[in-house]
């Protein structure tokens, strides 16, 4: 009988064990841009909360978190960064020095990378469209693609845009334009940049933007951290910038919401550093005082069962 006591009483813990570290698990479904920079994130959280477990998980994997990169008024949504699209083509596109002979202005660039008829009659009087049926543009197919971003930017929706489309993470837009010489596509900084060196990789060219006060020369020639500077200090139409956050699919918690509020407030100190602009003063307050108001909603539903 005392054995078999033994061995409920260390069952029980096992199950209470288990139990705890399932409570202080966290974990968040990214995309392969993001994915070094929430695994950045977990490993600066776990100096802070060493009790508490950040699993970063993708495909079909269930997660307490996942990425959202287009903008709504979700109340479940935390917005915890921003980035960037820039327009690129392989290095050793044979049209390169066509391309890249002069920046290239707002109705260009639509002319170039969305179908309709608002620029019809500018694109027959603009010698530039022809690049639209000498080039294939590329773009992601998903929800979570950036393309729906991008498109919205300008106006318009991701079914808007020319070419081909590519399922699934938009890191395969890389691909499919490294088999293509003559292509173009957008994409985040930090596909595109070397983390290590800062530099852009060297398969890659940049689309030159038109930007004032010699912005774009800084850009071109600069490192990532130029580039970042830049953008976030001389935004230009151009370039689309948008945030990107973080959804509960389950119901919000203390544990979680106390990661996303250090994410909010410390946790801005990486984003430049994985490619990413941190979110501005009057954007993190904001999605504090959310947090805020959805624990007290929370505590307020707790004292009415």
């Amino acid at each position: 009988m005392k054995k078999t006591n033994t061995l409920s009483t260390i069952a029980a813990i096992l199950i209470a064990s288990q139990s705890l570290v399932a409570q202080n698990t966290i974990t968040i479904k990214a995309n392969k841009a993001t994915k070094p920079l929430i695994e950045k994130w977990a490993e600066a959280y776990s100096t802070v909360r060493p009790d508490v477990n950040i699993e970063v998980v993708s495909g079909m994997q269930e997660a307490n978190l996942s990425l959202v990169y287009s903008p709504t008024n979700a109340d479940n949504i935390t917005y915890v960064g921003r980035y960037a699209l820039l327009p690129i083509t392989p290095a050793n596109n044979p049209i390169l020095p066509e391309l890249t002979k002069h920046e290239w202005k707002e109705k260009e660039l639509k002319s170039l990378f969305f179908v309709g008829d608002e620029y019809d009659d500018y694109d027959q009087k603009n010698k530039k469209n022809k690049f639209a049926s000498q080039l294939t543009i590329y773009s992601g197919s998903s929800k979570t693609s950036a393309s729906n971003a991008f498109a919205a930017h300008f106006g318009y929706t991701q079914s808007d845009i020319r070419g081909k489309k590519i399922a699934g993470d938009d890191a395969f837009l890389l691909n499919a334009i490294s088999k293509d010489k003559e292509s173009v596509t957008f994409s985040q900084l930090t596909n595109i940049y070397d983390l290590q060196t800062r530099t852009l990789r060297p398969d890659i060219a940049l689309l030159p933007l038109y930007a004032k006060k010699g912005a774009w020369q800084i850009i071109e020639n600069g490192t990532l951290d130029d580039v970042l500077r830049v953008i976030d200090s001389h935004p230009t139409d151009l370039i689309t910038i948008e945030e990107f956050g973080l959804s509960y699919n389950s119901e919000p918690n203390s544990i979680t919401d106390e990661f996303l509020r250090w994410i909010i407030t410390d946790g801005q100190s990486y984003n430049n550093q994985m490619g990413f602009l941190a979110l501005t003063d009057r954007e993190a307050r904001a999605q504090i005082n959310n947090i805020d108001e959805r624990t007290s909603t929370s505590n307020l539903l707790a004292q009415n069962k």
